[in-house]
């Protein structure tokens, strides 16, 4: 009882710090530009304390999963010399009661705006650079793909298997240059419009050169690859034939009918192809090698033989840690929100990305989950948490930093303020918008964890922990994105 209120204090220290930094980044800016600052206040609702020092309120909310600072200035509309409301909205009794008179009010240039706008966005990414050097220096828990550069997977009808690539074969280098982790492989791909791989095979080492594709976001990738992976089991589903042959949570599969298990996708495969036969699987339980006999069975709705097992898309080998380069965690958390941002934009997959986005109750029980697996991911969690909320609050979207920037932009080319009757109505819109999305991401959110829950029941075998947002992919170049836990 009292581990989980320590975690809990823990969540909402991370997440606090996380929305201070942010709002400090506006609170300094404006300062230094002299800039009317009513409320300075971290967390919202009624106060659980509060000062007023020079005409600032400096609060405390009883809500601590938010903040705000409230600048008039920052108003789109505000007219010459009167006081308008804030920029991140607060309590309007506070900021009225405590505002300066109308004359002190003046406008500000746009171009303090937008410093002032991106000064949030900075301090996140402050943060984040601060946590990815300590998380460089003690080390990170590892993925077998932070480590090496075996093939995890590979697609048979991609054009890297039609080029003799094949699971477990290890990349050594590409276009000449070594590769000793699945993020080199990433990096060195996305050079070239076609890459020379020297792979090493159980048959001895060769050259083969395959074609890159563009993705989303326009750089190059070898398609058809996926990295190595754990297959830790994160729930076994009720008379599935892994429960009947004592298949436990945390269980980490090894082989499957002799063949060494590289990733999930692996598993996935080497699972169907076996509907109806009894086959040995060796897992590692508590470092124990354990067999089980199991029985793949045909899933009407999948159209494939499975096991009924979740995995755990977040495992790492806790034993084993990696110093990963800063600049190389920040880029792979940059890139993982961009991609889901241009997904979203894409009409062919704009549909299947928002099924997998959580919301904030998820990245609470997710930032939760990292917690419980350690100091180290749980940093690692809040820097990739600090890069995406800097990302995201950047986008041109009313009422976001992104919007006052957008607002101001184009004050600076026509040289006036657009009309606030134009500027209330689409904030307004965009204001009902994302309430909206929120009430619908908070209400899947809810579902999300209370079949999580159930399957934490005894009769479910229970989770080991959870991922939040139902779980990303991770590796040494990818970041946590809200999808789906993968099943077997």
């Amino acid at each position: 009882m009292w581990d989980i209120a320590f975690d809990v204090i823990k969540v909402i220290l991370l997440f606090s710090v996380t929305i201070f930094v942010h709002e400090l980044g506006h609170f300094l800016a404006a300062r230094s530009f002299g800039m009317v600052i009513e409320v300075f206040s971290i967390g919202i609702g009624p106060a659980l304390w509060k000062r007023k020092v020079n005409g600032v309120i400096y609060k405390i909310g009883w809500i601590p999963f938010g903040g705000y600072v409230a600048l008039p200035q920052m108003d789109p509309t505000l007219k010459e010399n009167s006081a308008g409301a804030s920029s991140e909205t607060g309590p309007k009794s506070e900021a009225t009661d405590d505002a300066p008179p109308p004359s002190a009010v003046p406008r500000v240039s746009p171009g303090i705006k937008i410093v002032v706008a991106l000064a949030g966005a900075f301090g996140n990414m402050a943060l984040a650079v601060l946590l990815a050097w300590i998380i460089f220096w003690t080390g990170k828990p590892s993925t077998p793909a932070e480590r090496c550069s075996v093939i995890g997977f590979v697609e048979t009808n991609s054009a890297a298997y039609a080029a003799g690539l094949r699971t477990g074969d290890e990349i050594v280098d590409i276009n000449g240059r070594s590769v000793n982790s699945w993020t080199d492989v990433l990096q060195e791909n996305a050079r070239f419009d076609d890459v020379a791989l020297t792979v090493r095979t159980p048959d001895g080492t060769r050259s083969i050169r395959v074609p890159t594709e563009k993705s989303l976001l326009g750089f190059n990738m070898v398609a058809g690859l996926r990295e190595m992976s754990l297959c830790r089991v994160m729930a076994v589903e009720p008379d599935s034939s892994a429960a009947q042959a004592g298949m436990q949570i945390g269980d980490l599969i090894e082989t499957f009918d002799g063949v060494s298990v590289l990733s999930i996708a692996h598993l996935i495969t080497l699972v169907a192809e076996r509907p109806d036969q009894a086959v040995t699987m060796s897992v590692d339980r508590r470092g124990q090698s354990v067999e089980l006999l199991v029985t793949p069975r045909t899933d009407p709705a999948l159209g494939r033989a499975r096991i009924g097992i979740r995995f755990d898309p977040m495992a790492v080998d806790s034993d084993k840690v990696v110093h990963i380069p800063p600049g190389v965690q920040l880029k792979s958390h940059a890139t993982a929100i961009l991609r889901v941002v241009a997904s979203l934009l894409t009409p062919g997959e704009a549909r299947s990305t928002s099924q997998g986005l959580g919301g904030p109750f998820m990245i609470l029980f997710m930032l939760f989950d990292m917690v419980r697996r350690g100091l180290i991911i749980a940093l690692w969690f809040t820097c990739f948490l600090n890069v995406n909320l800097a990302i995201l609050n950047l986008l041109p979207i009313p009422i976001l930093d992104g919007g006052h920037i957008l607002f101001s932009l184009i004050e600076t080319v026509f040289r006036k303020p657009l009309n606030p009757k134009i500027i209330n109505a689409v904030s307004q819109v965009f204001a009902g918008l994302l309430i909206t999305v929120f009430i619908l991401l908070s209400g899947r959110d809810v579902l999300r964890i209370n079949q999580i829950r159930q399957l934490s029941k005894p009769q479910a075998v229970a989770l080991q922990g959870t991922n939040g947002m139902i779980l990303p992919a991770t590796n040494g170049a990818e970041s946590p994105t809200p999808v789906s836990a993968p099943q077997e």
